[in-house]
């Protein structure tokens, strides 16, 4: 296995076809003398890993990029997310996020003044509930409110909150935000909002996002909690000739 290892890390340094590693790999004098040459040179071989680790993030970004194109729709224009800001906006933020994650949290001050600045970005909110159970019963609380003001109130204090999230923490807040907690309750429980959720772990994992916070700024992928400045340039430069346009 070891041989197989360093002999094909070595032919991909050099661009070798499937065929040839296949015809060399069947040659095991051959190999013995690769082996025993990688052996003496591991620079070559350093070369040759590095080389594959080049491919395999190259490769990586033209499956994301092809991923943002393929499920654009899903990720800037489903109907179940609540978003702030206009349609027509020039940069759209989409977010993924869990009412859980201390990252999120932080970054929630930063997001809103963004937003509150500049009249040309839009936030696209994705409940993203990977945490706990009780993150996707905030998420499932979250998409089945009927008003965006009230979505954004309870939105805000969760995402303010430092309180560790419960089910009594979640209602006392819907009856702060004025829902009827009952009715939330059941729109919460029905399988569209389950499916919701659902569709949005399928997009994040298309898209290789596994943790949160995670943003796609004009279908760029930033994962981690952004600084407002990092927030900033990033909005910057999404307005500039450069940048792909969110659609």
């Amino acid at each position: 296995m070891i041989k197989k290892f360093l002999i094909i890390g070595s032919l991909l340094g050099t661009l070798a076809t499937p065929t040839l590693i296949n015809e060399v790999l069947a040659d095991e004098a051959f190999g013995k003398k690769v082996e025993d040459y990688l052996m003496q040179n591991p620079d070559v071989l350093a070369r040759a890993l590095e080389n594959l680790q080049n491919y395999y993030a190259t490769e990586e970004a033209k499956r994301q990029r092809q991923s943002l194109l393929d499920n654009a729709d899903e990720l800037y224009k489903s109907a179940s997310d609540f978003t702030l800001g206009p349609k027509n906006a020039s940069v759209t933020i989409v977010e993924f996020f869990d009412y859980n994650c201390g990252y999120c949290k932080q970054v929630f001050p930063s997001l809103m003044k963004i937003v509150e600045e500049n009249d040309d970005v839009r936030v696209v909110f994705k409940e993203f509930p990977i945490l706990n159970e009780t993150s996707r019963i905030a998420a499932s609380y979250a998409l089945a409110l009927d008003e965006q003001l009230k979505f954004l109130t309870y939105h805000s204090k969760l995402m303010s909150s430092r309180s560790s999230l419960n089910p009594a923490l979640l209602e006392r807040t819907l009856k702060e935000i004025g829902a009827d907690v009952e009715a939330v309750k059941s729109r919460a429980a029905d399988a569209a909002i389950s499916e919701t959720i659902d569709r949005t772990q399928a997009l994040a994992d298309a898209l290789g996002i596994n943790g949160t916070p995670a943003f796609v700024i004009n279908g760029e992928i930033h994962p981690g909690a952004l600084s407002e400045d990092r927030l900033r340039e990033l909005v910057t430069e999404a307005r500039g000739p450069k940048a792909r346009t969110a659609n």
